[in-house]
């Protein structure tokens, strides 16, 4: 018998995609260096007032004498424990409410007129309300994080539970199917990549729906932190606080892109 270096069909499938994968995170990272480097070169050159845009060195100094002092992980952990309670809050609810308007017809004609106009209405405008109802510490933040992130949950679950192909309800009827199997074995899994996009949108409206409520009113959290040294002119600091919060959130939906990954495993890699 012949022997070849010819590797398996599998592995000669999955190494174009690596490589392919590869490239383009090479690509990301030529990218972030090139705006590094413009960021560091423009206020040192005169291009820009350092006070508006301090150097990238600048704000990464600020950034590591910031998360040395004794009080960043105080307010650092205010607005994660915000932002996660008002997550958790608004997609749940996001869930029963878009579960509740697919399922029932006449729910739906109903309600949905009044639920989108109270997503018309700017929800920064909520923010004096819930800071005299529920008053300056972490309460108010956590009802704008689940103002502000609930409808996107509400649309992609009402979305992906109507989008069932009628051919599989069909299918579950002449199989005596209760409703609430077709539910669970049809319609659900039919809909959760549609409901996790909606849920990976949650997360980021819930970070800007905290922090809102922390520059209305507030005195800890890191967009108290923000509010303060912006007053301060202390820009370099606004834009350490800014990346701090860009990785709360970053972490936060490529944790959730993961677990839509090991979740979600029927879904086909073309639609991912």
């Amino acid at each position: 018998m012949a022997i070849t270096d010819s590797a398996p069909p599998a592995l000669a499938a999955r190494d174009p995609e690596r490589a392919e994968r590869l490239r383009y995170r090479l690509y990301s990272l030529a990218i972030v260096a090139v705006i590094i480097a413009a960021w560091e070169i423009a206020p040192r050159a005169g291009l820009v007032s350092p006070i508006i845009l301090p150097a990238f060195s600048q704000v990464a100094a600020a950034l590591w004498s910031l998360v040395q002092t004794d009080f960043f992980l105080r307010h650092f952990s205010v607005t994660l424990t915000e932002i996660l309670v008002g997550f958790v809050l608004g997609t749940a609810i996001g869930l029963m409410l878009g579960t509740a308007l697919a399922v029932w017809p006449t729910a739906k004609r109903i309600a949905y007129p009044f639920v989108v106009g109270f997503q018309a209405i700017p929800k920064i405008v909520f923010a004096p309300l819930f800071i005299a109802w529920f008053g300056f510490g972490q309460s108010s933040k956590v009802v704008m994080a689940v103002v502000i992130s609930f409808f996107p949950v509400l649309i992609n679950t009402m979305v992906g539970l109507e989008s069932v192909p009628d051919d599989a309800r069909k299918l579950m009827r002449s199989l005596k199917a209760t409703p609430m199997q077709t539910f669970r074995k049809v319609s659900l899994p039919h809909a959760l990549p549609v409901i996790f996009a909606g849920v990976k949108a949650a997360l980021t409206f819930a970070v800007i729906g905290a922090i809102v409520g922390e520059f209305v009113g507030a005195s800890e959290g890191l967009g108290y932190l923000v509010e303060l040294y912006n007053h301060q002119l202390r820009i370099d600091r606004v834009f350490a606080v800014v990346v701090v919060l860009a990785f709360i959130g970053a972490g936060g939906y490529f944790l959730l892109e993961w677990l839509d990954r090991k979740l979600i495993f029927w879904r086909s890699d073309d639609n991912r």
